[in-house]
């Protein structure tokens, strides 16, 4: 039975260490894009567009656009095979 757990090495090879690197800052990604949502939502709250606009230095309807495109880039990050491959190798 295979290991649930693959563990990558950074130094053995270039195309692994690029691997791996991948691997960090797809991780990063991941991070960053929930820290921005969760933010997001805190400024907008009770769909608030003009604090958002003024938070991101944008017009109400880029605000409004950019916070809907951010949930769903957020929430693509936030599916099954990155959420797996974050948890089996990352």
């Amino acid at each position: 039975m295979a290991s649930a757990f693959i563990s990558v090495s950074g130094t053995a090879t270039p195309y692994s260490g690029a691997l791996l690197s991948f691997l960090r800052q797809l991780q990063d990604v991941v991070e960053k894009s929930q820290e921005l949502k969760d933010e997001a939502d805190q400024v907008a709250l009770g769909a608030d567009w003009t604090a958002l606009a003024a938070h991101w230095n944008l017009s109400e309807a880029d605000a409004e656009t950019m916070y809907n495109l951010l949930g769903s880039a957020n929430t693509e990050l936030h599916g099954t095979f990155t959420l797996q491959m974050l948890a089996r190798a990352g």
